[in-house]
């Protein structure tokens, strides 16, 4: 390969890693920015979509929750089951939660300094990524551990249920 063939490529491996960068932050961005509107604005719970206020999103889930287990006709055991599960899953997420807060507060932090620092953002996007992969694992067990209590007929009734109201509709 060439001098100039190395130049070049090296020049595409460099722009796409700042596009990726840029497409991460403008991502993250946008996630806090839609929490934030969601909880409320400059810290004054209730005044975001929803008006759920401070707690207000964890009582929002319980309601859903409820909802759901109605809607498959859960039996006593089953719903003790799911909301033992849910409640794991709300606690283990939120001190990830917290982290991921923190992490796109110092990306903001380092991408608004006179310098940038890529190497510094680029271990902040390394932190950020880690977390998403460990909020994926906790998910995901979840998931399993819910199908574990749930009967196929009753997991298939909730698939139904978020295909209709994610704008997806039935599925064939």
């Amino acid at each position: 390969m060439s001098s100039k063939e190395s130049t070049s490529q090296n020049g595409r491996s460099h722009r796409r890693t700042w596009w990726l960068l840029a497409a991460l932050l403008l991502g993250l961005a946008g996630v806090m920015g839609a929490r934030s509107y969601a909880y409320g604005f400059d810290g004054f719970p209730g005044m975001g979509l929803g008006f759920h206020g401070a707690g207000g999103h964890k009582e929002f889930m319980q309601r859903r929750l409820e909802k759901m287990l109605d809607e498959v006709n859960a039996t006593d055991a089953q719903r003790t089951a799911l909301k033992n599960i849910v409640a794991r899953l709300q606690t283990q997420m939120e001190p990830i939660h917290k982290q991921h807060a923190s992490l796109h507060r110092q990306i903001l932090q380092a991408f608004a300094a006179d310098k940038v620092d890529g190497a510094a953002i680029e271990s902040l996007r390394t932190q950020a990524t880690a977390l998403v992969e460990q909020g994926s694992q906790l998910v995901t067990q979840a998931l399993v551990d819910a199908a574990n209590v749930l009967s196929a007929e009753q997991r298939q009734t909730i698939i139904k249920h978020i295909q209709e109201h994610h704008g997806r509709g039935p599925q064939p």
